[in-house]
């Protein structure tokens, strides 16, 4: 069990102290922070996939935080939205201690999302709320999967948003 803090108490606190400066908004946004991955080669195939793969970073606090957002940048080059042939993007955390990743985050390179211009930051489209803690020790993964016969993932960039709360 994560070490009880006051933070709950002091962000109530701070924000009633700060109403003419956006007040919860304005604290919840201090208390937020990045997570950068970078994508640093394009896949060999429309068809190469991405197992989960550890993103660089575990949980250092004595707290919970979690993913409440993020972005994808194709950095090497665009990707056209298709309603078949496309790739789905996924961010997932796990409990740190040996258990399965579950999906956060995730975008599908489809019609619906549109096409990715190379150096345009395209927010994740769905987050599953259930799946957003990462505990003390727990990470950040990565997965790509490939519909039809896929899409090439070019280098990209993926910038994950955190949040640091109580539970």
């Amino acid at each position: 069990m994560p070490a009880a803090t006051n933070l709950g108490n002091a962000k109530k606190a701070l924000a009633a102290s700060v109403t003419q400066l956006g007040g919860v908004a304005t604290i919840d946004e201090s208390l937020a922070f990045y997570v950068q991955y970078a994508k640093t080669a394009a896949d060999a195939m429309a068809s190469t996939t991405t197992a989960d793969t550890p993103i660089l970073w575990s949980n250092p606090f004595a707290f919970p935080v979690y993913v409440i957002g993020g972005y994808m940048t194709t950095t090497g080059a665009g990707i056209t939205g298709d309603a078949t042939n496309n790739a789905t993007v996924t961010i997932k955390t796990n409990d740190g201690a040996g258990g399965a990743t579950a999906i956060a985050l995730s975008i599908t390179t489809d019609v619906t999302t549109g096409n990715f211009t190379a150096n345009v930051s395209k927010a994740f489209t769905s987050v599953t709320i259930a799946n957003t803690a990462v505990p003390t020790g727990g990470r950040l993964w990565i997965n790509i999967a490939k519909g039809g016969t896929g899409v090439v993932v070019p280098v990209s960039d993926f910038m994950i948003k955190l949040y640091k709360a109580e539970t």
